[in-house]
């Protein structure tokens, strides 16, 4: 092989390997999920709380192998379970940023303190809760509108099954608080 193809081959495989490099730094982030009416995550919950975000901390677990989120929540009112007006309750999900660390996937819902959140969530594994289909389970609270963030989440059509699956183009929806309520009463 002469110096010139040398030069070509060599600069053919130092680019096939940037290539490589820089598409194993490029995180994939794609979940998909099947989209859920508020009917669904009523069903799916055991208890539906409209309140504030009181405070939001990341903790490792006691392995030192996971980060989670804990979300500490005001309970202004109960839609569906036992919990009270006033009470504070615990919302724990997998992921978080702790440390320089960041364990994140698409679709998790982000929380911010003083947000007004309707949350769909199942006991947890002490006295916490988690959220339900990951961000369909987190609506925002302005005034009296609800909207549901779809960001992050590939939604396919509930009745597409197998090799025909139909994606939505959904990004966001948006409710009244009276609407949604309306909706989970008559789902109960």
């Amino acid at each position: 092989m002469n110096i010139k193809n040398r030069r070509s081959a060599h600069l053919r495989l130092s680019l096939f390997a940037c290539i490589v490099a820089a598409c194993a730094v490029i995180p994939a982030r794609a979940t998909i999920m099947q989209f859920l009416e508020v009917e669904d995550l009523t069903r799916l919950s055991s208890d539906i709380f409209h309140g504030q975000i009181v405070s939001v901390e990341t903790v490792w677990n006691a392995e030192h192998t996971r980060i989670y989120t804990k979300v500490r929540l005001r309970v202004d009112e109960a839609l569906k379970g036992s919990t009270r007006r006033s009470e504070i309750i615990t919302i724990t999900q997998l992921g978080g940023e702790r440390d320089g660390i960041k364990i994140d996937y698409a679709g998790r819902p982000e929380f911010s303190q003083g947000e007004s959140v309707v949350l769909f969530t199942t006991p947890g594994k002490s006295s916490d809760f988690t959220v339900v289909a990951l961000k369909q389970g987190k609506m925002h609270v302005a005034g009296s509108e609800v909207t549901r963030d779809f960001s992050g989440i590939t939604l396919v059509d509930p009745k597409s099954r197998g090799k025909n699956l139909q994606t939505l183009s959904i990004k966001s929806t948006r409710l009244t608080l009276d609407e949604l309520r309306t909706r989970i009463a008559r789902t109960r």
